[in-house]
């Protein structure tokens, strides 16, 4: 089973099917022992989850995967050490991906607690810190991310078989910088990612360099360079079906919206959207009906209803992020009214970002 949890922890799809059927095909023939067959479902919902992130098409049921698993372990109660911290770990992982952040936060709390509890290898806690910093980094906590995404990438670099980790732990940096609005520093990060992901040669880790690079020139107001790096992504993510390829078409149609390209703009939308829908992707529906509403068909109450979907999710880095454009965009078409109420769902996001900030110190 360890076997099988590494290849899920470096995304080693094959790897990883071929040791869950040997597991199982082991288990068939063992003296049955209850904490191998909860260890067993926490490793298979693991895998469950690596898949929606993979290959979206071949986990659409990850809801009814998570109530399965939550039956069998009794929502973790009952479960002590190792198995409590698996539970708690793969449930917030889960939440996260449902963009659940404070939820999440909770469950990777809690596995904390219960990481020290048991003898835990530095690759374990490599795994945990990266998740740390990837959930503070959308929460906007910008010093715990880039804390936590260092202290992962030193434990990486030890470990020769986990280069796609710390490729992605660039990735962390990366946005941590363009959040300190110093993108030529995350450019620095970033470019030394797609040289290493070109050298793993790993299509979908090519793909986010590529992304992460064109987010960078984005900032930069270069939004040529920024358009091309996107359609580069998006061809990579397109062969492989991944699940990222919603985003990198709604960056493609918002640079194309910047430059007053409205078809094309709206050609990328229809796109995504039909991506975004056919992955189940909640997240980037809301975030792409906020372009069409904003740019295309100039309705202000689908992007109202686009923030209000980041406000129930507790997305608040967003709000502050898309506020502003949404605001700017507004006041320079003199609709006063309309974009102070956008600068002042900013105020009440930085004040959140602010508040789990110090639950977190205290």
């Amino acid at each position: 089973m360890n076997y099988w949890y590494v290849a899920l922890k470096n995304n080693w799809v094959d790897e990883a099917e071929k040791m869950k059927s040997e597991v199982k095909q082991e288990i068939a023939i063992m003296e049955e022992n209850q904490d191998v067959l909860i260890y067993f479902s926490l490793l298979e919902f693991r895998h469950k989850l690596m898949l929606d992130y993979l290959c979206p098409d071949a986990a659409r049921d990850i809801e009814v995967h998570y109530e399965e698993l939550r039956e069998k372990t009794k929502g973790g109660k009952n479960l002590n050490g190792m198995l409590e911290y698996y539970y708690y770990f793969f449930t917030g992982m889960y939440h996260f991906r449902q963009k659940e952040l404070l939820h999440a936060l909770g469950y990777y709390q809690n596995a904390e607690n219960q990481l020290n509890s048991f003898e835990s290898d530095e690759v374990e806690k490599a795994e945990f810190y990266f998740k740390l910093s990837e959930i503070y980094y959308y929460m906007k906590q910008t010093y715990f991310s880039m804390y936590y995404a260092n202290h992962a990438y030193k434990l990486y670099l030890k470990q020769p078989t986990y280069g796609q980790r710390r490729v992605q732990c660039q990735f962390l940096m990366t946005g941590n910088w363009l959040d300190k609005m110093n993108p030529e520093k995350a450019l620095n990060h970033t470019n030394k990612a797609l040289t290493d992901a070109e050298e793993l040669k790993v299509d979908y880790l090519i793909g986010s360099s590529h992304l992460n690079i064109g987010i960078c020139y984005n900032q930069l107001e270069e939004l040529y360079k920024a358009e091309n790096h996107f359609q580069k992504a998006a061809e990579l993510y397109k062969n492989e079906k991944h699940s990222f390829l919603p985003k990198a078409l709604f960056n493609i149609s918002h640079v194309k919206a910047k430059q007053e390209k409205w078809i094309e703009a709206e050609d990328q939308y229809f796109k995504g959207k039909e991506w975004a829908q056919k992955f189940g992707d909640q997240e980037f529906l809301a975030k792409l009906k906020m372009i069409y509403g904003m740019y295309l068909s100039f309705d202000l109450d689908a992007v109202r209803e686009s923030f209000e979907f980041f406000n129930k999710k507790g997305m608040f880095a967003d709000i502050e992020e898309y506020g502003v454009i949404v605001a700017e965009f507004l006041q320079g078409k003199d609709m006063l009214h309309d974009s102070l109420e956008f600068y002042r769902r900013v105020v009440e996001a930085r004040r959140q970002i602010q508040r789990s900030g110090i639950v977190h110190e205290s």
